[in-house]
């Protein structure tokens, strides 16, 4: 990355993640890891807990790193979604445990991390929120037989299309996320689009390659179309942008810090156009550092400044912000709750801990209402994507309620 900018970014993420070690869920619903052979939780993968007991649920995400902007919101608020659970009876008359790993985001982290809390006897496996970078981890739940759930990745790989038959995603899956951004643009009347597409992630990859199949079957054209990668300069195609015929809208395919690096070079070259980004653009803690922006469109899960059209969406946000001293980060926040309730739904349909039981009474789902919205699981797809979604707006360096829509059509790739 370039320095000036990276810097800045760099400063507001360690802002926007400060004080995680100390915003933990209380010793009730979260434990550090044991000493070998002192857990208490019974080890392996199938079974029912025994009633009155603890039932372990693995955690393998990020509280520091690049991801943690996006993990840390949703893994606190489930760690909410828990200490409700336990107050009710838990899952099955068994109060839950989470075993949580810091990843750092590290790369090389995931698999062994995975591999700990399986030892240790996790029943379900959560993992941090790219199907990119928690893949190794879901592959070592795979080859133990154990659930294993994205709270919010968005790329429908993550299930039986990127070899996990019993993982899952409680995220918005892209191919409605997408739609919904083309369907946006061209309800504004805007008639051709330029997208820039970060090629470092699958997730990214196909939101500008859904946008455009959608935005073009809506009768858009793509002006022009330019790859970069996380942390690249991207000045010489803002030149171009700059030196052609104005686009209607820019389409931000990407994620922070290096989505909000696009963001800066496109307005301090002098380019106005309206911007429109997915779920990767969320939260506000990158807009300190590109003053005065406007104009910009963010369509993701939810509000989450207590400003949320759905009142239950705010009262978790409110909880939140009294429990960890401020709103989530971003509005994916809604998905940790979820997990916990799919988790719950489906023991309570397997009446079993077995991977294969829980996937099956998992892809039986159909709009189960959970907090993220309703959800609908197939044996082929593991995510949701005809789910309503929030657009939001910069105004004054916050994020205001433009609507809630769902994706009128759904477009796939392939």
């Amino acid at each position: 990355m370039r320095a000036s900018y990276a810097v800045r970014m760099l400063a507001l993420a360690t802002v926007a993640t400060t004080g995680l070690a100390g915003c933990v869920a209380s010793k009730s619903s979260e434990t550090t890891p044991p000493a070998s052979g002192s857990t208490g939780v019974a080890r392996g993968t199938g079974g029912a807990a025994a009633a009155g007991g603890e039932v372990r649920i693995g955690v393998v995400m990020a509280k520091t790193g690049f991801m943690s902007p996006y993990d840390t919101p949703a893994l606190q608020a489930l760690q909410l979604e828990v200490e409700k659970q336990n107050a009710t009876g838990g899952i099955g008359g068994s109060k839950i445990v989470l075993d949580v790993v810091d990843t750092g985001t590290k790369m090389d982290r995931y698999a062994s991390a995975a591999g700990e809390v399986l030892d240790r006897g996790a029943k379900v496996l959560l993992v941090t929120c790219d199907y990119d970078v928690s893949s190794p981890a879901a592959i070592a739940a795979e080859g133990k037989n154990v659930l294993n759930i994205a709270p919010c990745v968005g790329d429908p790989v993550y299930g039986p299309k990127g070899g996990l038959k019993i993982g899952f995603s409680m995220g918005d899956g892209t191919p409605g996320e997408s739609s919904i951004m083309a369907e946006f643009a061209h309800d504004k009347g805007w008639k051709s689009a330029v997208t820039l597409k970060d090629t470092s992630i699958k997730y990214t990859q196909n939101q500008c390659d859904i946008f455009t199949k959608r935005f073009q079957s809506l009768g858009g054209t793509i002006a022009g179309a330019y790859d970069y990668k996380q942390g690249d300069s991207i000045k010489e195609t803002v030149s171009k942008i700059s030196s052609g015929t104005k686009p209607d809208v820019i389409v931000n395919c990407g994620y922070n810090p290096g989505g909000g690096q696009v963001t800066k070079e496109l307005r301090d070259g002098g380019v106005d156009t309206p911007i429109v980004s997915g779920f990767g653009m969320d939260g506000d803690f990158w807009l300190g550092a590109i003053p005065g922006l406007k104009d910009y469109f963010i369509v993701t899960y939810a509000a989450k400044d207590g400003n949320d059209p759905d009142p239950a969406v705010n009262e978790t946000a409110n909880a939140y912000k009294a429990k960890y001293g401020k709103f989530p980060d971003v509005g994916s926040f809604v998905t940790g709750p979820s997990t916990i309730q799919a988790i719950k739904a489906a023991y309570d349909k397997a009446g079993s801990w077995d991977g294969d039981k829980l996937a099956a009474a998992m892809e039986s789902f159909k709009e189960v209402p959970l907090m993220a919205g309703p959800t609908s699981f197939t044996p082929q797809l593991h995510i949701s994507v005809d789910r309503p979604m929030r657009v939001l707006q910069v105004k004054d360096g916050k994020l205001a309620v433009v609507e809630k829509r769902a994706p009128q059509q759904v477009v796939t790739l392939g």
